[in-house]
């Protein structure tokens, strides 16, 4: 047999679908490869077979793949192909990327091939941890891999065999120390990838054998950077000038190398000197600006300028991780040596940081004990766990951003990270040395002229005093129209009675703090030891948690007892039920407030008995047993938790606040228990502006018919300057907007099979290319599951969010395939930069409206006279002109946005609508006569 770590079989199928249950082999392809010697490893005669599949070829797959059904016509079957398939392999390890799905696709065909199998994914995932995709054709560029042909089987195995030579030739160049940790990792979860990262040490892979022998068992971790001046305020600030603000610009047009897609705009001239004028004049200044204006750069270049000059600090708040990622990547990079250069100040003087919540950051304490733990792991941690291990010794920051994880290596991630909230102040051993990775982050962002935050931190600093940001003078909110949303969910709270009863049962049991509390008593049983009592303790913990929990069914009970007393008063709608003052005169309301007022006493007790838990465990000496400072980290977050379910409990339950809306939700699993302030702007403007001495909001849709004021009374901006640039693009030769009028109303039972023979016409015209925007998942189900044969038979996919994918997920298809229908929600109305002709065509199905029953929306809504028009009708155009703007991101770019809700020319507030987007050509058609203006607009 065959030596199975130097020679290897890599395999790919091509199939009419991703379901091995229902669909089927077309192609197989494979490449035997021997790595005897890495230097030059030998490749042997490739095989490739076409497979009947027994049915025709689906149209997206032929068009994806180039194989249609007379390419498989007289090819064997697959019970044929594999018996030669397994005599090709002949117990060699297999080789693939995403190789489960394609061994599932054999399984399911009964053809079984023995051997290990390595996926190319799992080992990128691990030696390229900080790699943003890992699909195959993103690897092969990453490491000089050709890939002349995508989605072929012999092609793409020979591309997945090419990156597993490169992948393993960075195997061997790991240190010694972390190839240990990462096949100690493989191993607890008995992954396959073990006996590669053993075969990488027997080979005798990674450092010098004296370095070997040298290894410790500490955290391999960089060296923490050096600290930075702090800075000094000048007490009399100098102002920043209109004209220094053109000198900026003009200095950054003619910057040696060129900046992408960067010119001199009048408009972000007078951006800029509004924004430095604001600064200047301790202001609140509100500024629309549209797309491709460069308005980063009109509030950067003269907040960097103040901030330099003054020794003073701005914050910057985005809503976007990518705009973040944008600022803190290209736009501040970019603009800071103009800047320094202007100023007479060294290359490097300006100082910016990225800070983020606690969650994003990688605590050392908890990785260190996670590392050690002699126990299995499940897939997900493995994977998680032999990333961060080569990641660790790469990384300043210790930021999970860098580490691009999915959905299940992030949920995994959470356990490892400073999400506690009294870390710093106990001073765990890494805060002692330095080492910490959000102490860095804050000592960085202490020091730095411009710290980029989200809204959901600075509204975290906001509630907690500012305890979380440094201290600040001026502050820019881009993405504005953000805010209010942000500050509603953090002003608010939501307590799940399921979770609470799963907390409480965990809070108690043997794995809780009662169980570590027990541990540490074990560990030194002396009973004149500190730690004598805490075995008592513990038990007083568990009683009191068990107490808790057993009243939470009776409210459970109470609640949906009342619920559906309201139901059938006609007073509830589906699972949320609106909780109005009134409620108090509803009879079945006593037996929430009785249970509800039981559990608020238990809670109470129990956080009683836990502060004495956390009182006794602090008598303990340092060091007195492995483990206390992370015990007295879930003490600190089981008393917060605890606080914050009596504060909900009592604010839905025990009290009646006219500021506040209270709801309901329930579903056959779980009650849930909601809370949102009526209003947020006075706290925005006491909590966040109220030590600010200059507010700058901009975005690119803050002005509804024209006018700020719907805007700048949620963000709770006092007396603005306000500022319109519009977008300096040409809409009217590169936009075409087609209301189509002859659809029923969205009302109407016949309008869901009228938009999906619209769209479809739409979508042909464009050749895909089509982004269309649904307010409700239920239309969308609907409407991918009319037009998915439809289109395919055209040659064009539809894929759905929700059905398909994450919203990143279906961009990159649309952008890599665009001959493909994408129908979204929420996700997709704003933040959407796809550039270039992948997306040609933007699709309104209803214009959208608030759902009227929708809690916050209902709360807000009845304070106004005219609830419609002055509340429900702003918001609505906002959105309508979010949406509008995902379509021209660039100047030389061309699209049609289409309107597939017939009320924008039946109802009188409909020209509202469509005088809020940019001059562009505006038909009225009917929808026979879509496609054909689709395509000869963007023939033009």
């Amino acid at each position: 047999m065959p030596n199975e770590f130097t020679e290897f079989v890599a395999i790919d199928l091509e199939t009419t679908g991703l379901d091995p249950a229902t669909d089927r082999v077309i192609e197989i392809g494979a490449t035997r490869f021997d790595r005897s010697d890495p230097a030059s490893p030998q490749v042997s005669e490739p095989y490739r077979s076409f497979v009947h599949p027994g049915r025709p070829i689906p149209p997206e797959i032929e068009a994806l793949t180039g194989i249609a059904d007379a390419d498989v016509a007289g090819a064997p079957a697959i019970t044929l192909v594999g018996a030669d398939l397994a005599a090709y392999v002949g117990g060699r390890p297999i080789v693939g990327h995403n190789i489960g799905a394609d061994l599932a696709f054999l399984s399911a065909a009964g053809v079984g091939l023995a051997g290990l199998a390595f996926d190319t994914r799992d080992l990128a995932a691990v030696l390229l941890p900080d790699a943003a995709r890992l699909d195959l054709s993103t690897l092969a560029e990453l490491l000089s891999v050709p890939m002349p042909v995508a989605h072929r089987a012999l092609a793409d195995a020979e591309t997945a065999r090419d990156v597993f030579l490169r992948l393993l030739t960075l195997l061997d160049r790991l240190p010694h120390a972390v190839l240990l940790d990462v096949r100690a990792i493989a191993g607890s979860a008995d992954w396959s990838l073990e006996r590669l990262f053993a075969s990488a040490l027997e080979r005798g892979s990674g450092a010098a054998a004296g370095e070997r022998d040298a290894a410790a068992t500490g955290l391999a971790l960089p060296p923490p950077p050096p600290p930075s001046a702090p800075l000094t305020p000048r007490e009399q600030p100098l102002p920043v000038t209109a004209e220094e603000i053109e000198q900026l610009i003009v200095a950054m047009v003619r910057r040696p190398g060129p900046i992408e897609g960067f010119e001199l705009r009048r408009g972000q001239v007078e951006m800029a000197q509004a924004v430095a004028r604001n600064i200047a004049d301790h202001g609140h200044l509100a500024v629309e600006a549209g797309t491709g204006t460069g308005k980063s750069l009109a509030y950067l270049l003269p907040a960097l300028l103040h901030a330099l000059r003054n020794g003073d600090r701005v914050v910057v708040s985005t809503y976007t991780l990518n705009l973040q990622e944008q600022l803190a990547r290209h736009d501040i990079p970019a603009a800071a040596p103009v800047v320094e250069a202007h100023g007479g100040e060294a290359a490097g003087s300006l100082r910016a940081a990225v800070l983020k919540g606690r969650t994003n950051y990688l605590c050392l304490e908890r990785w260190a004990e996670a590392r050690e733990a002699s126990r299995s792991r499940t897939p997900e941690e493995a994977r998680l766990h032999a990333r961060i291990t080569v990641w660790l010794p790469q990384t300043a920051a210790g930021d999970v951003a860098e580490l691009a994880l999915s959905a299940a290596e992030r949920m995994a991630f959470g356990a490892l990270s400073a999400e506690s909230n009294d870390c710093l102040a106990r001073r765990c051993p890494y805060v002692r040395d330095g080492s910490c990775f959000l102490l860095r982050a804050r000592q960085r962002a202490a020091a730095a002229h411009v710290v980029i935050v989200n809204h959901a931190l600075l509204l975290a600093d906001a509630v907690s005093e500012h305890q979380v940001l440094p201290p600040f003078r001026h502050l820019v909110i881009d993405e504005a129209h953000r805010l209010e949303q942000v500050a509603t969910q953090q002003y608010g709270a939501s307590l799940s009675l399921r979770e609470l009863r799963v907390l409480l049962d965990e809070l108690g049991g043997p794995g809780g703090i009662a169980g570590g509390l027990r541990a540490v008593a074990r560990a030194d049983a002396s009973a004149l030891s500190e730690a004598a009592g805490l075995a008592a303790t513990a038990d007083a913990v568990a009683e009191a948690a068990a107490q808790t929990g057993a009243r939470v069914p009776p409210l459970v009970d109470a609640l949906r007892a009342y619920a559906e007393e309201r139901a059938e008063e006609g007073n509830a709608s589906g699972a949320e039920l609106v909780l109005t003052a009134a409620r108090h005169s509803q009879p079945s309301w006593a037996d929430v407030e009785e249970t509800a007022v039981q559990i608020d006493v238990a809670l109470h007790h129990l956080g009683a008995r836990l502060r004495q838990a956390r009182e006794a465990l602090s008598t303990l000496p340092d060091g007195a047993t492995p483990g206390r400072d992370r015990l007295q980290g879930e003490f600190a977050r089981a008393i917060e938790t605890m606080e914050a379910a009596r504060g909900t409990l009592g604010d839905v339950a025990l009290r009646s606040d006219p500021a506040l809306i209270l709801w309901l939700r329930l579903s056959e699993q779980d009650v849930q228990l909601h809370v949102a302030p009526l209003e947020v702007a006075e706290r925005l403007e006491a909590d966040v502006y109220g030590d600010c001495d200059s507010v700058t909001a901009t975005s690119a849709t803050l002005t509804a018919a024209g006018s700020f004021d719907f805007s700048v009374r949620g963000l709770g901006l006092v007396e603005p300057e306000t500022l319109q640039i519009p977008s300096p693009f040409d809409y009217r030769r590169a936009v075409l907007t087609i209301v189509v009028d002859d659809l029923p109303p969205p009302t109407d039972r016949a309008y869901p099979a009228a938009l999906q023979r619209a769209l479809a016409a739409a979508a042909e015209g464009a050749g895909g290319r089509t982004l269309a925007l649904f307010t409700a998942h239920s239309a969308i189900r609907a409407t991918v599951e009319s037009l998915r044969e439809s289109l395919g038979a055209q040659g064009i996919t539809v894929l759905a969010q929700g059905i398909d994918g994450s919203p990143a997920r279906l961009l990159r298809a649309l952008a890599e395939h665009p001959r493909t229908l994408l129908l979204g929600t929420a996700a997709f109305w704003e933040g959407v930069d796809v550039r270039g002709e992948a997306l040609s065509q933007i699709a309104v199905a209803r214009l959208p409206f608030p759902v009227p029953t929708e809690p916050i929306y209902a709360g807000r809504a009845a304070q106004y006279s005219d609830p419609f028009n002055e509340f429900a009708l702003p918001q609505a155009m906002l959105r309508f002109r979010q949406g509008f703007g995902r379509l021209i991101r660039g100047s030389d770019e061309r699209g049609v946005f289409l309107v597939l809700d017939s009320r924008i020319v039946s109802r009188r507030y409909g020209k509202a609508f469509l005088d809020a987007l940019p001059d562009c050509e505006v038909r009225r058609l009917p929808s026979a006569e879509v496609a054909a203006a689709v395509a000869g607009w963007l023939a033009r």
